[in-house]
């Protein structure tokens, strides 16, 4: 490959990954699993493509640095996307409950894993507890009545837990 064919091959992936990063910063969008994967499908190959290109042309005029920066960032908006979608739409277990997810088009950092402490009575843990479960699980339109008393349940100590075991998961 030629010195000319390799920058021009670089310019059409710098393009690309302009327009997968443009389509995941439009406001007021909703985005679709599908098209989520399919643009980390396309970045993977822009990736590829770039890496080939710039790889023929001298290390002095190398833009693989600047590109990468890019690129990272662009991979793990879309990632942050996609769990996103997955956490709306799947049955949660008990870990995927409580995380945090935040508003992913404003950030491509992960907030670390909020846990909610078991509650076994103590009346000063009450406060705490109570708080979390209801910001957590209680509030939280994406889980069904069901789901919320299940997981109260499974966060339910010696007394609280004896209480409401003979209340009937229906």
């Amino acid at each position: 490959m030629d010195a000319e064919t390799a920058t021009v091959l670089r310019g059409r992936a710098k393009a690309a990954l302009a327009r997968i990063k443009n389509f995941i910063d439009k406001d007021d969008q909703t985005f679709d699993k599908n098209d989520i994967r399919n643009k980390l499908e396309k970045l993977e190959l822009t990736y590829t493509e770039f890496n080939k290109a710039d790889a023929t042309l001298p290390i002095e005029s190398s833009e693989m640095e600047e590109f990468e920066t890019k690129y990272y960032e662009t991979k793990a908006k879309l990632q942050n996307i996609l769990e996103n979608l997955s956490v709306r739409t799947n049955v949660y277990d008990n870990s995927d409950i409580f995380e945090n997810v935040s508003n992913m088009k404003s950030s491509n950092f992960k907030l670390p894993k909020i846990n909610i402490e078991h509650f076994s009575g103590n009346y000063k843990d009450w406060p705490s507890f109570k708080d979390l479960y209801v910001s957590l699980v209680h509030d939280n339109m994406c889980l069904s009545n069901i789901q919320k008393f299940q997981y109260l349940r499974g966060l339910l100590l010696s007394e609280p837990a004896n209480i409401i075991k003979h209340i009937p998961i229906t």
